[in-house]
């Protein structure tokens, strides 16, 4: 059924408010329009699918829908994209659900023009907090703007959590090993889970929570291309947004299409470098910084770029256990591991292209990658950092600024940006 995650509906008293709140908060915020029952929005969204909804009463009108939002604040809803929503209706009805009949909406524009779905709710009625509701595009939205947020993971506390992973698993979305009735994985990649999410199932597993004495009603984690990490209460949501590639030069290489294994993603990289005429690329024989990668090696590809850069080297291998591919990204002469895909815990073929496109946009955007000192090594990644050996709280961080600064030298391993 192709079922995603859509949007987040927010209930807000004053629409152009809470609209200024998203903006000064680094997160595009563009009127959307007025609905027939007479609702107005704000949608904030970037150029993927998924979105918020800032919605309020836009006039003194009753009607179910207007009385719903104007009763209410913050979260009250969340919408679930499908193909063909009568298809979805009745894999529902098949689940035990009681689905209300599809019905056509549509949303005029600001610029007049008119936005039309089809939907019907699950629940009894519009915007119901415990079941969210159902929509098919029929002439769906213009991407937003390429700049604004992406939205990556929604937590939410329904009444009854385990309703709701019935339903969601009825839809066809992917649950997760770890948390298979907490956690699920939408068609384009947007992570749900339903609090509270439990132990995991089996050996550990990672988790992202907002850390406070209330669990919210609704967490979003956003993708920006700010450069900003921030954590953030909006109009009752809890928002952790950090940086994306989109904030570094060389994300503009990135390969337009996907790809069916991490290895084709890496080899597409290369392509897209030598295309753009940055670097050379030549078959080499790897020489590893560290002895401990233990990986056999396939192939290893050696670009080089303007006077400057380090090389970057990527290197097609087999995992030594069940000998599936892994793409390696590295980094100077010898080799120094910035990127390994796939890593343990069977991410998604999605979340390894995910990764190498951070791998890369960073590798070739220049600074400090890898301070090292004998068995010792800081590893700079896109979002954070990584280190082997033994090391005083904070120390990683003072390495990497102290030859971020030009204090340290020895060990170091930097270059020029490729753009």
């Amino acid at each position: 059924m192709g079922a995603r995650f859509d949007h987040l509906v927010v209930a807000v008293d004053d629409l152009d408010g809470a609209a200024a709140r998203w903006r000064a908060a680094g997160l595009a915020a563009e009127h959307g329009g007025v609905h027939p029952v007479g609702t107005v929005n704000v949608l904030v969204r970037g150029p993927q699918a998924a979105y918020v909804e800032l919605i309020a009463a836009g006039s003194d009108e009753s009607n179910p829908w207007q009385d719903r939002v104007r009763a209410a604040r913050g979260p009250i809803s969340w919408a679930v994209a499908v193909d063909d929503v009568d298809v979805a209706h009745a894999a529902l009805l098949g689940a035990g659900f009681e689905p209300g009949p599809v019905r056509d909406g549509s949303r005029t524009t600001p610029a007049g023009e008119v936005v039309t779905w089809r939907m019907c709710d699950v629940g009894p009625g519009p915007y119901d907090g415990s079941l969210p509701f159902l929509i098919q595009w029929t002439s769906p939205m213009a991407p937003g703007p390429a700049d604004g947020p992406v939205v990556e993971h929604v937590a939410l506390a329904p009444p009854d959590p385990e309703r709701v992973a019935d339903l969601l698993l009825a839809l066809g979305l992917e649950p997760s090993t770890h948390w298979p009735r907490r956690v699920f994985l939408d068609a384009a990649d947007v992570r749900v889970t339903l609090l509270p999410a439990g132990e995991p199932v089996g050996r550990s597993a990672w988790s992202m929570s907002w850390e406070q004495d209330d669990e919210p009603v609704a967490t979003l984690t956003l993708r920006t291309a700010s450069g900003d990490l921030s954590h953030l209460a909006l109009d009752g949501v809890a928002v952790l947004a950090w940086p994306d590639r989109r904030s570094l030069a060389a994300s503009v290489l990135q390969p337009s299409a996907g790809a069916a294994s991490a290895v084709e993603r890496a080899q597409a990289w290369v392509e897209s470098v030598v295309d753009a005429g940055l670097g050379t690329a030549r078959d080499v024989d790897v020489v590893w910084a560290d002895d401990g990668v233990g990986i056999d090696v396939v192939r290893s590809v050696r670009l080089d770029g303007p006077d400057g850069t380090q090389p970057v080297t990527v290197v097609t291998c087999w995992h030594p256990l069940d000998h599936h591919g892994v793409a390696v990204v590295g980094v100077g002469d010898p080799v120094e591991v910035l990127e390994r895909q796939p890593t343990i815990g069977e991410p998604s073929v999605a979340e390894q292209v995910a990764s190498l496109d951070d791998a890369f946009a960073l590798v070739l955007s220049g600074g400090v990658y890898v301070v090292r000192d004998g068995d010792r090594s800081v590893v700079r990644h896109f979002n954070g950092r990584s280190s082997s050996g033994r090391f005083a709280e904070g120390e990683q961080e003072r390495w990497l600024d102290d030859a971020a600064a030009g204090r340290r030298t020895d060990g170091v391993v930097r270059g020029e940006p490729w753009l």
